[in-house]
């Protein structure tokens, strides 16, 4: 299965103000088949969501000054985008549990390797198992198994 055929029509937001990652992280999720748009302010990452319905929100906290947690709770407890996915993503050392309290799924400290950022998306799309072979050893699935 070609990777374009994998993730087809899996559209994902990646909303920052730092345009390096922007082209960096959004074209190797381009290459991985997702279908990307990539707005560098909140103003147009509003605009944006609501024509391109995401199935995932990639989110930095701070995008030019504007605080993207207000945009994950807008997301989360109004509109169209509600079943979105939404990760925050900061270079500011904050708590986990604070962001979710905003209706993150997840979140990611910066810097970051993007194979890691690549694994959270691919598990939040539920296109595949979470697994975590450095504690498994073996890369076991961490979903139980179901009887047949």
């Amino acid at each position: 299965m070609r990777a374009d055929e994998k993730h087809k029509a899996k559209r994902i937001l990646l909303v920052d103000d730092d345009i390096d990652l922007l082209m960096l992280l959004g074209g190797k999720l381009q290459k991985s088949g997702y279908i990307i748009e990539s707005p560098a302010s909140m103003p147009e990452a509003e605009y944006v969501l609501s024509l391109f319905k995401p199935h995932l929100i990639l989110l930095d906290i701070n995008v030019a000054g504007d605080d993207g947690r207000q945009l994950c709770w807008k997301v989360k407890n109004t509109g169209d985008n509600r079943e979105a996915k939404v990760v925050l993503m900061s270079g500011y050392n904050y708590a986990i549990n604070r962001q979710l309290l905003f209706g993150a799924d997840d979140y990611v400290a910066k810097p970051f390797h993007s194979e890691f950022v690549m694994q959270k998306v691919e598990v939040l799309l539920n296109e595949t198992d979470p697994v975590l072979p450095n504690l498994l050893g073996d890369g076991e699935s961490l979903r139980p198994e179901t009887p047949e």
